[in-house]
């Protein structure tokens, strides 16, 4: 009888135990403040949007576009056949089939060009400001069968946590930018633009409780905004935990920002280098003229 009672304690010891462990952990487990988009959601709305095959490197997978109208570089392509930056994309499917430890991280993923195909070879975090352009990327996703590879986030990547408007240049939907007014007046570069509706903002630091590895390549294209995604309060600490080898960005807006000088000194005090891609080591007091696109890379990839 004393046994048996010594034993109902030690479970009970032990199930007490376990529950304060429980505790703690969700104490002290991180959550993200991200946006989370199940695809299957978007597919349950019922909304209809053009979806056709595509196919890129031996793979054929479900993307869903625009028309040629409202979005007349992407879409209008895919529409004609031709997948928009299909040789910068290989070259990232590649390197990640090389090493299967990456996955990709898309920081304005549009309609997917670079998410779909990549979630065929790893896991993928896809980040998208503009819902029309999300909303069909999580057609695609859940159509393709691949929601258990992708992450789809609805929110723009900042330095600060806030809700802001955003802009979109009319027939370019991947011209999508966030503004500090109610109406957007002009692109980045001057021209006339629509405004969308307001999203929130998150740090980059917020995707770390989201990933499933702690090596990724990066792909990112924000339409000038790159210089507050990238700073040590919001971006450090991503930094520090995820071992990111390549960053491809987008170099044509960010460049004409007052916030430039400290872009670069974020990737140069963390021994990355410039490079086009031709391979070419970008001079640094040059980086007023580098091209539309560079790659920052870590030594270990200077092939790439």
């Amino acid at each position: 009888m004393v046994l048996g009672i010594v034993t109902n304690m030690n479970r009970l010891n032990v199930s007490l135990f376990s529950d304060i462990l429980n505790v703690v952990e969700n104490v002290t487990k991180p959550i993200s403040v991200a946006n989370v988009i199940p695809p299957a959601s978007v597919t349950a709305s019922n909304v209809t949007f053009h979806c056709k095959q595509a196919r890129l490197m031996n793979m054929t997978f479900p993307i869903c576009l625009y028309d040629a109208k409202t979005d007349g570089t992407v879409s209008r392509l895919l529409l004609h056949g031709t997948y928009y930056e299909a040789s910068e994309i290989e070259r990232f499917l590649r390197l990640l089939r090389s090493d299967r430890r990456l996955q990709l991280v898309d920081i304005g993923a549009n309609v997917g060009l670079w998410s779909l195909p990549a979630a065929r070879v790893t896991q993928v975090i896809s980040v998208e400001p503009n819902w029309r352009s999300i909303s069909r990327l999580a057609r695609a996703v859940d159509i393709g069968t691949v929601a258990s590879n992708v992450t789809l986030i609805h929110n723009a990547v900042s330095d600060v946590r806030a809700t802001l408007n955003m802009g979109v240049y009319p027939t370019n939907q991947g011209n999508a930018f966030l503004i500090n007014a109610t109406k957007c007046t002009k692109t980045p570069i001057g021209l006339h633009c629509n405004t969308l509706p307001a999203v929130d903002t998150i740090l980059l630091n917020d995707l770390l409780p989201l990933m499933r590895s702690t090596a990724a390549l990066m792909k990112v294209d924000v339409e000038s905004h790159e210089g507050h995604v990238f700073t040590n309060s919001s971006a450090g600490q991503f930094f520090d935990h995820v071992n990111v080898p390549l960053v491809l960005m987008e170099w044509k807006y960010c460049k004409r920002t007052n916030v430039v000088r400290r872009l670069l000194n974020f990737f140069y005090s963390r021994n990355y280098a410039a490079f086009d891609f031709d391979n070419s080591k970008l001079n640094k007091q040059l980086y007023r003229s580098w091209p539309n696109n560079v790659l920052f890379k870590k030594p270990k990839y200077l092939r790439f």
